[in-house]
Parts: C-alpha cells; sequence; structure tokens
C-alpha cells in the first residue's frame, strides 16, 4: 500500500491486517506528536487528519488514529501535528495559544486536529450576530465532540474558535498546499486499482463489487470492514488479533445514496457523516439521531451498514430505521435477496446473514406526508456515549385515529426490537389520556430490560413509556 503521510510519499509492504494507524505513526514512524488516550475512540489525543480523494478534489476529515486501521488508507493523505510544528505558528495553534487553552498539553494535539479539520472546511464568517454565533459555536461543538479535556476546561477552546472563525483560509499556506495534492492522491489511487487479488495480503481492498464477492468467497474467514470502528477496540482492548480483513470502502458500487420513488438506498461503504449531511433535508431525525452518534471523528469513518451488521443491541439507528420498515439487500456471489430488517436481529449478536453473504444496501422508505416519525436516544452524556435506552416511534393519524403505528427500541431487549403488543393496542384508537395511561403496561409486555451500568431495568421502563407518551401527545398537538 501507499499513502502521503505530511509531505512525505510512504510505501508500506504487506501491513499486518490488524496494526492500527496510531500504533504504526508512533513504532514505525516515530511520530509522536499524536498521543494515546484512551485507544477506543472516546477522548481524542489520537485525532489526525485523513484526505481521502473525491471526484477531482480532496475532502479532508478528523479521525482517531487509535482505531483507524493502517490498510484502509491507501491512496490516503495522512496529516499530523507534526506538519505544523514550524515557525510561525499556525492560525489554530496561534488561537490556542492566545486564549490558553491548553494546560497539561496531553489532549491539546487531538484538540489542534479536529479544529484544523473545522477551520478547513468552514467558510469564513465574522460573528456579528446572535445567530451568527449561535450557529458558529453548534458547528464547533460537533467538531470537538469526540475531543476530551481533562483539564483546561472547554471554554478557552470554544474562545480559539471563536478567534479562528472570521479569518480567511485561502491565505493559509497549509490550506494552500493540501490542495495540490490531489494528482498524487489520484496517482496512488490508480495503482491500487491496477493490483491483482493476492493470498498474501492480509488486508484486501476491492475496488468493486466482484472483486468483493470473489475475495470474501476466496475467504470465508474473512472479517468484512468499513470503518472497523467497532472492530478496533477488540483489537486494542480486547487484544484479540485478525489475520484476514477485507475492506468494502472502495468498491464504488456500495459508495452512494440513491433516492427513487420516496425510497432511500444506501450502500454499505457510505459513512454516518455523509448520511447525515445528506438527510438534512429528505429525513431531519435521522440527522438528529446522528448528531448523537459518537463523534464526528468516528462518524467520518463509520458506516449505517456497520452499525446494523454489528448486532448490537443498543446500535444507535436501528430502532429508526425498525419503524421506517427498512430493508436489507443481502448479496452472496452473484446472487442477491431482500430482508426485512425486522427478520434480520435472530438474537443477541446474532444475525440472519449467512456464510458468504454480506449486507449490500439498506432501502430505507422515507416518511409520508402524513407519518410522523419521532426518535430520542437517551444516555448520561449527548454526545459520544452509549444509550441506555434508544426509543423510534412512526405514527399517522386519520381524523384523530391511529391509522399507523410502528413502535421500536435499543437497549431494551437482547436485540433491536420492535413493541409489537404495545403497537397493536394503539393501533385504531383515538389518542386520549386513558389511552395513554396504558401504555406502560403493554410496554411491559413487549420488554424486560436488565440492570446494568448505564440504567436500571425500572428507569428503561419508565422513560421508554414516557417517551412513547410524549410522542403521541405531540402527534396530536
Amino acid at each position: 500500500m501507499r499513502l502521503l503521510l505530511n509531505q512525505t510519499l510512504i510505501e508500506v509492504a504487506n501491513p499486518n491486517a490488524d496494526v492500527t494507524l496510531l500504533q504504526w505513526l508512533r513504532e514505525c514512524q516515530y511520530l509522536t506528536a499524536t498521543k494515546e488516550g484512551c485507544a477506543v475512540g472516546d477522548c481524542g489525543a489520537c485525532t489526525v487528519m485523513i484526505g481521502r480523494l473525491v471526484d477531482d478534489g480532496i475532502v479532508y476529515q478528523s479521525v482517531n488514529a487509535c482505531i483507524a486501521l493502517l490498510g484502509s488508507l491507501n491512496a490516503c493523505h495522512v496529516v499530523t501535528l507534526d506538519c505544523l510544528q514550524a515557525e510561525p505558528l499556525h492560525p489554530v495553534q496561534q488561537a490556542m495559544v492566545d486564549c490558553h487553552a491548553s494546560q497539561c498539553g496531553f489532549c491539546s494535539p487531538g484538540f489542534v486536529m479536529s479544529l484544523l479539520a473545522w477551520w478547513l472546511n468552514t467558510p469564513a464568517k465574522v460573528l456579528t450576530s446572535a445567530a451568527d454565533f449561535t450557529s458558529h459555536r453548534h458547528s464547533v461543538e460537533f467538531a470537538l465532540s469526540g475531543n476530551l479535556c481533562r483539564c483546561t476546561g472547554y471554554q478557552p477552546i470554544l474562545l480559539a474558535a471563536d478567534q479562528l472563525a472570521p479569518l480567511d483560509r485561502s491565505t493559509d499556506t497549509l490550506f494552500s498546499a493540501l490542495g495540490g495534492y490531489s494528482h498524487c492522491l489520484g496517482t496512488l489511487r490508480a495503482m491500487s486499482v491496477e493490483q491483482h487479488y493476492d493470498r498474501v495480503n492480509t488486508y484486501q481492498r476491492p475496488q468493486d463489487l466482484n472483486q468483493l464477492a470473489f475475495i470474501y468467497d476466496a475467504m470465508p474467514e474473512a472479517r468484512l470492514v468499513a470503518g472497523a470502528t467497532d472492530l478496533a477496540l477488540d483489537i486494542t482492548h480486547g487484544l484479540k488479533s485478525f489475520k484476514n480483513l477485507i475492506d468494502i470502502k472502495s468498491v464504488a458500487q456500495l459508495q452512494a445514496i440513491d433516492e427513487d420513488s420516496g425510497t432511500l438506498a444506501i450502500g454499505a461503504a457510505v459513512s454516518l457523516s455523509e448520511l447525515e449531511t445528506y438527510c438534512q433535508a429528505k429525513l431531519p431525525c435521522m440527522t438528529q439521531l446522528l448528531g448523537r452518534f459518537a463523534s464526528r471523528q468516528v462518524r467520518n469513518r463509520g458506516t449505517l451498514v456497520g452499525n446494523i451488521a454489528n448486532s448490537s443491541p443498543i446500535a444507535d439507528t436501528p430502532p429508526l430505521l425498525l419503524v421506517l420498515d427498512a430493508q436489507l439487500i443481502l448479496q452472496r456471489g452473484q446472487g442477491q435477496r431482500t430482508l426485512a430488517l425486522a427478520d434480520f436481529y435472530l438474537d443477541y449478536k446474532k444475525t440472519a446473514l449467512e456464510g458468504g453473504e454480506f449486507i449490500h444496501s439498506v432501502i430505507l422508505p422515507l416518511p409520508t406526508a402524513q407519518q410522523q416519525v419521532f426518535v430520542e436516544k437517551v444516555s448520561k452524556r449527548a454526545e459520544d456515549d452509549i444509550s441506555s435506552t434508544c426509543v423510534a416511534l412512526s405514527v399517522t393519524l386519520n381524523n384523530g385515529v391511529i391509522a399507523q403505528i410502528n413502535i421500536a427500541c435499543g437497549g431494551m431487549a437482547a436485540i433491536p426490537k420492535i413493541a409489537s403488543q404495545t403497537q397493536s393496542q394503539l393501533l385504531g384508537q383515538v389518542i386520549e389520556p386513558s389511552l395513554l395511561a396504558q401504555v406502560p403496561q403493554w410496554l411491559a409486555q413487549d420488554y424486560q430490560p436488565i440492570d446494568d451500568m448505564r440504567a436500571s431495568a425500572d428507569y428503561r421502563q419508565r422513560v421508554t413509556a414516557n417517551l412513547i407518551v410524549g410522542f403521541l401527545k405531540q402527534a396530536v398537538a
């Protein structure tokens, strides 16, 4: 594989499948400005910028180096804090200094890189009105949602972002330099396309659907990965070793979101950040939910299909997908089949995928004009946290009568699960206080949650029932 590391072109011969970018930077390249804090993608101390060629330009995004696999970065530009270590200070660094935004400095490299990615991707804006300031702070908080500060406090860091907001990016030498690497990455990408399947390689990067099907059929013991934001935790904390991984991110047929007749087809390689942006107008409740999903660094690499295939009972997106009657296109070899998401989850960490079969895409019907959709994630922190319960509901009213209703929850059972008993009791009824008062007892027939470190079973039941009642009250408001 070949990549551009800051200003240096590097070729890595057959990297082990489970080597992380952070491990390679610190132990092989001796670039120690990028720190290891948590090794699970929660603290942001290891944040770097990754540039990928999109059409004829490069898109730079913040990424957690601790859970990014080195093999996934072929034909990419990896930018670390080391490229800023020169005089004079970069505007982002200078703003951090001016606003006293660093004390111990351990988390500062990650904050600088997250701010850098935000600044380079955000047009300059003079904060002359309250609306401008609110919009600015909102975007900064999203950009920094995956960075934890251990001693300074966030206010000085936010002040540094305020100082950066009106500065013109086009005058920055780094901004100008980054735009000049398109030809280099294009050459690297063309070289990777010319490579052929080799059983010796442990990290495979198929370039199209036929290659993916062929390689997976030849290596059924391999694990499929996209962003690998969850699998990497098995490496860094679980101390597991993976000899063979197949990366789907370069498969062109899996990289698009297509809309047809009120239905979205979301490819398995589409990142959560891409989906978040796309759904702002088409499905705002999805964008709202994804704003609570992990952090910007994780969403830049993780995928919707990965969140589904991981089959976690506390995955954030399945409840919303379930109430919208999502379907999955599953593929094995050249054959495909369609399966309702409601039939995909069989038991804890067990799915309907057969040997050699993978998820090609998600088919997601958009809500009708009469259909109202609600979703709420309950967690101890606003972002970068795992839910205690995630509740989604879709409802259609006809002259005050519930003509259609779907309810699904995560964190309430061994799988993301539809509240079938509660739905059946509500269907065809008029929403009134006496009806809503019965929701908790119906819900108890659908779910028997557990006590754990995130919440007690009683808390989960009460909060979930309250959310369902609240959603129905909003529907008739």
